[in-house]
């Protein structure tokens, strides 16, 4: 049934479901089926590469509990790597429904624009490229300064000398670049390009709706299109009530990240004072990205409110006055049922939106502020 999933994404998805396949999260790609035990021992590979980081990183963070700054910078990069290598078992975990979701989207007829087809692609470059810089940047000033750009447990003393200093760097970058954070990047584009393709079809209902006009002439093309349009409608709702059983739990999880982060970073910024610039300035790029990294997936959220909410101020700016009584009574259900928009939730318990997107941020500001009162 998926074997050809690749072949029909070359409209919609194919990029990202590359992306997957080359960090290990997607076995339905024609070399994967073609060499399944080769590309089935570089998944696991993956796994155990990120599997050790957590381990080496958690040894190492408890190894420096005794020296406060240290320890909160490294209990703050460890919770990261936690954050992504959680999202990826989920989406293991929901790796089949994600395959049958694209399949349906494939064999649905729909199409996108050519503009949002670059937007996909250049989404993935930027983020891949600015995640990477961040890390290879800062990795190399800690190399500079004779520093572990992470405390991780290694079988050897780092310190001993500059050559054991630069394999322990080369090691934590082998567990951590394509194990965790191209892994985390590849998800976010498949997860954004389907909220995406979502948008766009609500928007492209949108146009249909208001572009039908009734007349003696046009009543069985008329009727026909609107029955098209509810039936792409529901389609587009169990696409979204796909989604939230696929993504919930890992929505979830981004957002209680992010929340941690936040308080974590200001946590941080009180302990060790502006006279610690380096750290401090990686405490504020390290939260800039997982801050930026959690408002797409909000931002992308409220638009799929908002586009859904606008189909029901599409059937209500149609010239729906001429048209026979009986599809005024059929408008009428549609304008009904868009009342209530599309959302993606958050573990069944907050719609992914900007307005959770702030409140994600005051929860995070709002521990930071009772830990800093109980501390003082």
């Amino acid at each position: 049934m998926f074997g050809s999933i690749l072949k029909l994404t070359d409209d919609f998805f194919a990029y990202n479901l590359k992306y997957l396949f080359l960090v290990g999260l997607w076995p339905d790609d024609p070399w994967a089926k073609a060499h399944p035990t080769l590309y089935k021992m570089y998944e696991y590979t993956t796994h155990v590469l990120s599997i050790i980081y957590m381990i080496a990183g958690g040894i190492g963070t408890y190894q420096i509990k005794d020296d406060v700054v240290v320890f909160m910078t490294n209990l703050d990069k460890t919770l990261v790597a936690y954050n992504f290598v959680g999202k990826v078992v989920i989406f293991i975990c929901k790796r089949r429904q994600v395959e049958i979701l694209i399949s349906k989207i494939i064999n649905s007829g729909d199409h996108l624009t050519e503009e949002r087809k670059k937007m996909m692609l250049m989404m993935i470059i930027i983020v891949t490229g600015l995640s990477t810089s961040v890390v290879g940047a800062f990795s190399a000033l800690a190399l500079y300064h004779n520093e572990m750009s992470v405390e991780a447990w290694m079988p050897f003393d780092p310190m001993e000398s500059k050559m054991n200093l630069l394999t322990a760097t080369q090691l934590v970058a082998i567990t951590i670049v394509v194990p965790v954070i191209w892994r985390g990047i590849a998800m976010q584009g498949i997860i954004c390009s389907l909220i995406m393709y979502l948008c766009d079809q609500l928007v492209e209902l949108q146009d249909r709706i208001r572009s039908l006009e009734f007349t003696s002439m046009t009543e069985r093309a008329v009727r026909e299109e609107f029955k098209d349009i509810v039936k792409k409608h529901v389609r587009l709702m169990g696409y979204t009530q796909d989604m939230n059983t696929i993504f919930e739990e890992y929505f979830l999880i981004q957002n209680l990240a992010v929340t941690l982060e936040l308080c974590l970073n200001a946590l941080m910024a009180t302990v060790i004072g502006f006279e610690q610039k380096t750290l401090l300035a990686t405490f504020f790029v390290f939260l800039c990205v997982a801050l930026m990294n959690a408002y797409i997936y909000c931002y992308l959220g409220n638009e799929l409110i908002i586009q859904s909410g606008n189909i029901a101020l599409a059937a209500y700016e149609s010239s729906w006055i001429s048209w026979p009584l009986d599809l005024q009574k059929d408008l009428l259900i549609l304008l009904r049922v868009a009342q209530k928009p599309l959302y993606l939730s958050a573990g069944g318990i907050v719609a992914m939106s900007i307005e959770t997107y702030s409140q994600t941020l005051y929860n995070g500001y709002s521990i930071f502020a009772v830990l800093n009162d109980v501390v003082a």
